[in-house]
Order: C-alpha cells, then sequence, then structure tokens
C-alpha cells in the first residue's frame, strides 16, 4: 500500500528516492499485485463467458489457462516490457549525462507503470481505439520518466 501511494506521488523527489530504497522483489511484488487487481476483470470474464457444452477436460485446461497461464504471460510480458522501457530510460539518462544505473531505472520505470497502466487499462474497458490506448500510455510514461531522470545529478565531467 506505501508503494501505491508513493508511485501516484512520483515524479516528486522524496516519492523517488523512498521507491528507489525498496528492494527488487518488492518491486515485482508491487508489479504482481498492480496487475492481478488490473487484469482480475478479464479473467472473471473469460471464466464466465465461457461455453458449457465442452467436456470436462476441455473445460479443465480452460481454467488452468485462465487461472495460472494467463495471469504468468501477463507478468512476463509486463517484466519484459519494464526491462524494454527501463533499456530506453537508461539510454535518456546518459542522453542527459545522470548518474543512473539500470537497476534505478528499471525499478523507477516499475513504479512509474502505475497510472500509465490504469489508465490505459480504463481506456481499453471504454473501448477507446488502439491508438489511443497506446498514446495514454506512451505520454506519462515518457513523461515521468523523463522527469525523474531529470532529478539525479550530472555525472561530473
Amino acid at each position: 500500500m506505501e508503494s501505491l501511494k508513493l508511485s501516484l506521488r512520483l515524479p516528486k523527489k522524496e516519492a523517488l528516492f523512498q521507491l528507489n530504497r525498496k528492494g527488487i522483489t518488492s518491486t515485482i511484488g508491487y508489479l504482481f499485485v498492480l496487475l492481478l487487481v488490473l487484469f482480475l476483470p478479464n479473467i472473471y470474464s473469460a471464466i464466465t463467458t465461457f461455453e458449457k457444452e465442452l467436456t470436462e477436460v476441455a473445460r479443465g485446461l480452460y481454467m488452468a489457462q485462465a487461472l495460472v497461464f494467463y495471469p504468468l504471460l501477463i507478468i512476463f510480458l509486463i517484466v519484459a516490457g519494464v526491462t524494454v522501457i527501463a533499456g530506453g530510460g537508461l539510454l535518456l539518462s546518459k542522453v542527459l549525462k545522470r548518474k543512473l544505473r539500470y537497476q534505478q531505472v528499471w525499478k523507477m520505470t516499475a513504479y512509474a507503470l502505475t497510472l500509465p497502466l490504469v489508465f490505459s487499462t480504463l481506456s481499453t474497458y471504454i473501448g477507446l481505439p488502439d491508438y489511443v490506448t497506446v498514446l495514454v500510455f506512451i505520454t506519462p510514461i515518457s513523461y515521468l520518466l523523463y522527469k525523474m531522470i531529470t532529478v539525479y545529478p550530472k555525472k561530473r565531467p
């Protein structure tokens, strides 16, 4: 809960430094809980709209997919996405000549994804076109990463 409050206060300096003190396991746990909350309606919808004419074996496989494989796929995609976005953030920090390591940028990216993920999930439920959903995701994450990176001091020449 504390991580959520702090991530909603980003890009403020105090919140950024408190979140960067958290361990990587705490960060991954936070992402897992956030994604579980965001994608629970999708999982519920997949289970309730299941066709009833299928056999018990097919029903069991479907439930395993909906309850185990779908969340694992989403987690994998988010961790991979955080890794790619953090790579872009690391490049930005090099261009801006800031003192940052990849681990710091990765954690900053993970926590900065809170609002963009919520906004893009809501825009999907509302039924906005895909390009709007992508813009709703990319614009705030780019802004937040830029603002958070500029908080850190420049490298000495």
